[in-house]
């Protein structure tokens, strides 16, 4: 009987081993599909984005693709501020060295926003100066 306690404890055991390598397995194998199709959805969307201003360009829609352009980078400039990693010091200085270029274009070609009309629209637009006035400034310290 001990032999038999001591074999049923032993599959026991490995039954809860096997049990819980699959749950992990499975856990790990959700969370990298769920990143992947994040990433997929993500490039899909830049993808219909870049194909529309080249459409507009082509059809000589100057300014419907200049307001795409100009949304896409105003939208990638509030991910940079906001989602940052500036922990490591390489990175702060590449954002900081890329929004301090976007700033400096702008204020020496400034450019026309057209069908701003919305109170959002208009403090997204100032969120944006004041981020790219702070990337200035910490720029030429």
């Amino acid at each position: 009987m001990k032999k038999f306690a001591f074999i049923f404890g032993i599959v026991l055991i490995a039954a809860i081993l096997v049990g819980a390598g699959f749950w992990l397995g499975f856990a790990q194998h959700f969370m990298t599909e769920a990143y992947s199709v994040t990433a997929l959805d993500k490039s899909l969307t830049d993808a219909s984005i870049k194909a529309m201003i080249l459409h507009d360009l082509d059809s000589g829609q100057i300014e419907r693709a200049r307001s795409l352009l100009r949304s896409q980078l105003d939208g990638d400039i509030i991910t940079i501020w906001a989602f940052g990693d500036y922990s490591d010091p390489r990175s702060r200085k590449m954002a900081t060295n890329v929004l301090a270029r976007i700033a400096a274009f702008r204020a020496e070609y400034s450019s026309i926003y057209t069908n701003r009309t919305s109170g959002d629209e208009v403090d997204i637009d100032a969120k944006i100066a004041s981020i790219l006035e702070q990337a200035r400034k910490e720029k030429t310290k």
